[in-house]
């Protein structure tokens, strides 16, 4: 009889010297003082921002030396602006920029 195995869940890897991800309530704190700022409205385009299907988006990526300072965050609504900045920045990596 074979051996059981196991699923795991991959563990993401960053990259040396990257800023740790926020998570928990700091990082609830932070979405609603972020949001709050902007007037819970899209920093792109202007729509309403909704908490439980919009975005606080890093503006320099954590993977590129940005942080989870305040200054860095901006509320994003999903469709079209988190979209199309996810996928300009995902083109760029792989243009190797």
């Amino acid at each position: 009889m074979a051996a059981a195995r196991l699923t795991r869940t991959p563990v993401l890897q960053t990259k040396a010297g990257t800023v740790e991800r926020q998570r928990g309530r700091a990082w609830m704190a932070t979405r609603e003082r972020v949001a709050q700022r902007h007037g819970y409205r899209c920093a792109k385009c202007g729509a309403v921002w909704v908490s439980n299907r919009d975005h606080i988006d890093h503006i320099v990526e954590l993977a590129d030396g940005g942080t989870n300072d305040d200054s860095n965050l901006q509320p994003l609504c999903d469709v079209p602006c988190h979209k199309a900045k996810t996928e300009a920045e995902a083109k760029a990596r792989a243009r190797g920029y």
